[in-house]
C-alpha cells in the first residue's frame, strides 16, 4: 500500500470537482483521479457524511494529490467543522490501494 497520505486527499461530497466547494481546492496544483472507498455513506444535515468500514460497500470518491495539501489542512478542517473529522484511510486507484486523508462525518444518518 502506497503511504505519502499527507498530500492526499479523498473527497465524495460537495469539495469533489464539479460541486459546490470545489473551490476551496481548485486552485492547488496537483491532480485529481476517481477512486474506491469502503465504508457507510449516508446524510449529516442534508450533507453526504462517509464512515470508513473495511466491510462496508463500495462507493465512488475522488483523489486530491498535490504537495499542497498540508498547508490547506487548517483552513479545510476549519470549513467542515464540528460535524465532520479529518482521518487516513485506504482507497483503491487504479489498481493500487493508497492512504489518504478524508473527513468522515462524524455521525452518519
Amino acid at each position: 500500500m502506497e503511504d505519502n497520505s499527507e498530500h492526499r486527499l479523498i473527497v465524495y461530497g460537495t469539495l469533489a470537482p464539479g460541486e459546490v466547494n470545489n473551490f476551496l481546492l481548485a486552485g492547488l496544483r496537483g491532480t485529481w483521479e476517481r477512486c474506491v472507498i469502503r465504508g457507510r455513506m449516508g446524510q449529516w444535515y442534508g450533507f453526504k457524511a462517509f464512515r470508513w468500514d473495511p466491510e462496508g460497500e463500495e462507493h465512488p470518491a475522488w483523489l486530491l494529490t498535490s504537495p499542497a495539501l498540508p498547508e490547506k489542512f487548517p483552513e479545510l478542517d476549519a470549513f467542515e467543522g464540528e460535524a465532520y473529522q479529518r482521518s487516513i484511510i485506504p482507497a483503491q486507484v487504479e489498481g493500487r490501494r493508497v492512504l489518504a486523508h478524508i473527513y468522515e462525518g462524524k455521525e452518519v444518518d
